[in-house]
């Protein structure tokens, strides 16, 4: 599939932005506190690699790699040049931040809450750009949800690796985040289907049906996805509860299994 870097690069985005909100929330609540510059090195560290090697994905989806900064040029008309322009500040900063952990400055926690609104400001500027466009698979405000589902749910399997996995309460509390992305979207599938259902029935001369043909076509990838979803939340929680490391990787491996298979899915109907 030639959308590959796609794929990687809104999965590997998202998952910094939901990483870095994590940490964010729980450097600001005194029951998480003291985030000291020792424990969140590491998670900072790994969402400035989530955020680069996203970015540097996405620059090999352009036919001409070496024209990306022409994207910049309409930030005023285009959500393609606002998701460029928001995600290079969201990376950005995620370097001030660790540079300032490097020297020991304080100011980590006045400049996180700032990286978080920028990564989910451009998280709002990646939906836009597929919401507007004529695919009617992505039309629907489902991929709102799933797009914001997936900051939630990779953000929140990384940050139990690398940020939370000292701190029982961290991880229940990861693990109930989760809880409510993917049963948010679950829910979020009825309207969508229905929707879909009478865009096909009705609308058959305004859109085009090869998204709709794709995505029935697809319809054994999208089950197997919410599946392990399903199964993998279930499981993570069970570890985050018992505070057993086995299960949660066993669970957040399905999870991140089931979020590849649904944005294959998702890039693969138009």
């Amino acid at each position: 599939m030639h959308e590959w870097p796609l794929l990687i690069f809104t999965l590997l985005l998202q998952g910094a932005v939901g990483l870095t909100l994590f940490l964010s929330l729980a450097c600001g609540g005194e029951k998480f506190a003291p985030c000291t510059a020792r424990r969140m090195w590491v998670p900072v560290f790994s969402a400035c690699v989530l955020a680069g090697v996203g970015l540097l994905a996405s620059v090999f989806h352009l036919g001409y790699p070496l024209n990306a900064f022409n994207a910049l040029r309409h930030i005023s008309s285009s959500w393609l040049s606002r998701e460029i322009l928001f995600a290079s500040l969201f990376l950005a900063c995620l370097g001030v931040i660790f540079l300032a952990l490097l020297f020991k400055l304080k100011v980590v926690k006045g400049l996180l809450p700032i990286a978080v609104l920028l990564g989910l400001i451009d998280v709002f500027c990646m939906s836009e750009i597929y919401m507007r466009t004529s695919v009617v698979t992505w039309t629907h405000f489902n991929t709102l949800v799933m797009f914001y589902g997936s900051v939630a749910i990779v953000g929140g399997v990384m940050f139990s690796v690398v940020g939370g996995a000292h701190n029982s309460s961290l991880l229940r509390w990861a693990a109930g985040a989760i809880v409510v992305a993917v049963l948010v979207r679950l829910l979020t599938q009825i309207p969508y289907m229905t929707w879909l259902a009478d865009v096909g029935l009705n609308d058959a001369l305004t859109f085009p049906h090869q998204p709709l043909t794709a995505f029935r076509a697809l319809a054994d990838c999208r089950l197997a996805g919410w599946i392990l979803s399903v199964i993998g939340v279930v499981i993570f929680v069970c570890g985050a509860v018992r505070a057993q490391r086995g299960w949660l990787f066993i669970g957040g491996v399905m999870l991140l299994v089931a979020e590849v298979l649904l944005r294959f899915v998702f890039f693969s109907i138009h």
